[in-house]
């Protein structure tokens, strides 16, 4: 027999199902072509705002830190001081709209990363559905005791399902490895 064996099931219940897992899958790598979108450009806007922090002058700070730095049990204080200083002039001398619009688009990925994971979960409903009712059709079909499920989609408006033999499977990767 040739494997995989390819079977056509007619259950109005189980297609539907995998119908609407489709949809779902679809929906949600949509989410996550816009979610890398966003992340590309959260690096780019990162590229920009690290420019603009490199062009802002800090030696007056860190000729003081290196002088704090060996007296540094006595003067922790001092330090957290300054470091404080220097951020605030980072943030005073870059554009804050490069921060504003970084942060915008943080807080979009992770609106889409929350989307696409509730699309997933409820993907993973319909297949807590499909595969017992998936499993209960294609039984009949497993004629050989080392026959096993392999896929159900849905092709030209038909409902086809796969079956692969384990026996087959491990002669093809010996015979590979034969080779070798």
């Amino acid at each position: 027999m040739e494997y995989p064996k390819i079977i056509k099931l007619e259950n109005e219940e189980l297609k539907n199902l995998i119908e609407e897992k489709s949809k779902l899958v679809n929906e949600g790598r949509a989410k996550s072509e816009e979610i890398e979108k966003l992340e590309n450009e959260m690096a780019e806007t990162e590229k920009l705002l690290v420019e603009e922090e490199k062009k802002v002058d800090l030696s007056q700070f860190k000729k003081k830190e290196k002088s704090i730095t060996k007296r540094m049990e006595k003067c922790l204080a001092d330090i957290n001081d300054i470091k404080k200083a220097i951020y605030e002039k980072i943030r005073k001398e870059t554009p804050q709209e490069l921060r504003d619009k970084y942060d915008d688009i943080e807080l979009k990925k992770k609106e889409k990363e929350t989307e696409r994971n509730k699309i997933a979960l409820q993907a993973q409903k319909f297949n807590d559905k499909i595969i017992p009712l998936s499993r209960e059709l294609m039984t009949p079909f497993l004629t050989d005791s080392f026959d096993d499920f392999d896929t159900i989609m849905i092709k030209d408006g038909e409902m086809v399902a796969s079956i692969f033999n384990h026996i087959e499977d491990f002669k093809i990767n010996f015979n590979k490895v034969k080779k070798q």
